[in-house]
């Protein structure tokens, strides 16, 4: 990316707040973000790994990150005159039930993958799910890990629309000046 500049101009003229492209560039990440993820694609635009048959038969769909569609509806703390930053995230509030996990701990979890572990009851004697195979009750699951899905992030379509809004409003810019 370059700028040329072919006259004198007055840099007290050049408006410096970049507020509202920069919620324009949340938006287009945040609708990008949800498209992708209906169709089952990584920020890299390429296929997620499918669900295994028993989170399908326990979910009752087979679309990759949404149980409840939280994932799919990113929260976008808004730019303003003062604080030039757009930050977008999956919600740091909602807790899952019995947990300190985070809507954002969550997401890391598929977003980097993770390591097999076991799963036991907490309160109840033994837990109780549904697999493709019907239902199982059992004192302790040895889960074999999330496969690692790049779901988060900012893909090269995106980025392009970003940069392109963001040049020109510079444009403008060095045009009134």
């Amino acid at each position: 990316m370059s700028v040329t500049v072919e006259m004198n101009f007055n840099l007290k003229r050049i408006n410096l707040d970049f507020s509202k492209e920069l919620n324009k560039a949340g938006q287009v990440i945040k609708k990008d973000h949800y498209q992708r993820l209906e169709i089952g694609k990584g920020v890299d635009g390429s296929k997620m790994k499918a669900l295994s048959p028993n989170t399908i038969a326990a979910k009752g769909n087979n679309k990759i990150l949404v149980e409840t569609g939280k994932m799919r509806h990113l929260v976008v703390d808004k730019a303003n005159k003062t604080k030039q930053v757009v930050e977008i995230h999956p919600g740091e509030k909602r807790l899952y039930k019995g947990t300190n996990v985070t809507q954002s701990d969550v997401g890391g979890f598929h977003q980097e993958g993770t390591s097999s572990y076991t799963i036991t009851p907490k309160k109840a004697k033994k837990l109780s799910f549904k697999t493709a195979g019907g239902w199982v009750h059992t004192n302790k699951v040895n889960h074999p890990g999330l496969p690692k899905r790049e779901w988060f992030g900012i893909s090269k379509d995106a980025e392009k629309q970003c940069i392109n809004l963001m040049e020109e409003r510079i444009e403008r810019e060095l045009r009134r000046a």
